[in-house]
């Protein structure tokens, strides 16, 4: 592990705002506790095995670069969950892009089970399920809003998962400029530090986009170009209540049948209209600027014209009622969600993973 003096050394004298996180102060038997607490904030964590390994440890060193969230993160080895009851009670929708820069990543998604080695990229979508296990690691950490990333994918939806060869061109591009990024965070001014995010997110786009395609299958480019435009019509009209596919495809000048062919391998269209409009209701159910909004209101604002339909079709893919999930963010005071302690440095980090949505 990085040593801790020299870390705190760095977040001291960083200009834009840094967070350190640490459990090297605590005694060996505290320090898997608070790790789950600080990290809970979006993942369910567990031991690899029954009880944490005895020289277990923890540390985030994070920057904040606008509204992306920079970190290098090393731990022991434990495996990391995020569950459909997660996803609901909280308002994190966001992309995490890592780097392993040592250790491994072993992951298990709709049946498939690989590996991510050192060096790897991977793509995890924070609105999807998420099972994997880390061997004692240390990764390059992005956390980064899906509506900043989102209108640069080709597959905005289907990155859970998505691994970009280190190999590659873009891979190659994408990894130094981590390590790079990371390295200087301290260095650089708020002005810089926002040119620097926007040339993270064209390399991220650049890298994964690759990821999704297949070389020099245009047919398939072609298609999911198309997709990626009919997506982008429905969630500019995903208030309008008479949104369903034969409007869609009256809209965009497509045969019914091209259209539930185009959304086949994705579930159906109808299948995305109404994933897309939970999705908004979700984060509004859970944002502070909406907490004066009935519920059944914001079900009408994304296109629910009945309550009880719009409940039981949120409750079916969140786990949870609308009230409950509402209730299960606002209910805690902010202060007790964020502490400061001499032992593990700040814990800054938790809000702004939080706050970011």
């Amino acid at each position: 592990m990085v040593q801790t003096e020299d870390v705190k050394s760095r977040v001291q004298r960083a200009k834009i705002p840094a967070s350190l996180f640490s459990t090297d102060g605590l005694p060996r038997e505290q320090r898997f506790a608070a790790w789950r607490e600080s990290i809970g904030v979006f993942l369910d964590v567990r031991p690899q095995r029954e009880e944490p390994a005895p020289n277990f440890s923890a540390q985030v060193e994070g920057y904040l670069f606008e509204d992306i969230f920079v970190s290098r993160c090393q731990a022991g080895a434990q495996k990391f969950d995020r569950p459909i009851a997660k996803i609901a009670r909280d308002s994190i929708d966001h992309y995490m892009i890592q780097l392993v820069v040592d250790g491994h990543i072993r992951m298990e998604h709709r049946g498939d089970s690989f590996v991510i080695p050192r060096g790897g990229l991977i793509a995890f979508d924070l609105a999807e399920v998420m099972d994997s296990f880390n061997a004692d690691f240390t990764v390059i950490s992005i956390i980064v809003p899906r509506r900043r990333l989102a209108p640069l994918l080709v597959e905005p939806d289907a990155q859970q998962g998505s691994r970009v060869d280190p190999e590659t061109g873009a891979g190659k591009l994408l990894s130094n400029y981590l390590l790079t990024l990371f390295s200087v965070a301290p260095n650089l001014m708020q002005a810089e530090a926002g040119l620097a995010a926007r040339s993270l997110l064209d390399l991220i786009a650049l890298a994964f986009n690759g990821a999704a395609l297949k070389t020099g299958d245009l047919p398939e480019m072609v298609q999911r170009a198309e997709l990626m435009r009919v997506q982008n019509y429905i969630k500019d009209r995903l208030s309008h209540s008479n949104l369903e596919p034969i409007t869609v495809a009256e809209g965009i000048g497509m045969s019914r049948a091209q259209l539930y062919r185009l959304f086949a391998p994705t579930g159906g269209v109808a299948e995305y209209i109404r994933e897309q409009r939970l999705r908004r209701c979700l984060a509004d159910l859970l944002s502070l600027r909406h907490a004066h909004r009935q519920i059944a209101d914001i079900g009408y604002r994304w296109g629910f014209a009945d309550p009880i339909t719009f409940a039981k079709a949120f409750k079916q893919r969140f786990g949870r009622t609308p009230s409950e999930a509402r209730d299960a963010v606002l209910s805690v005071p902010p202060e007790e969600r964020i502490g400061i302690s001499g032992y593990i440095g700040e814990r800054l980090f938790e809000e702004w993973i939080a706050g970011l949505a």
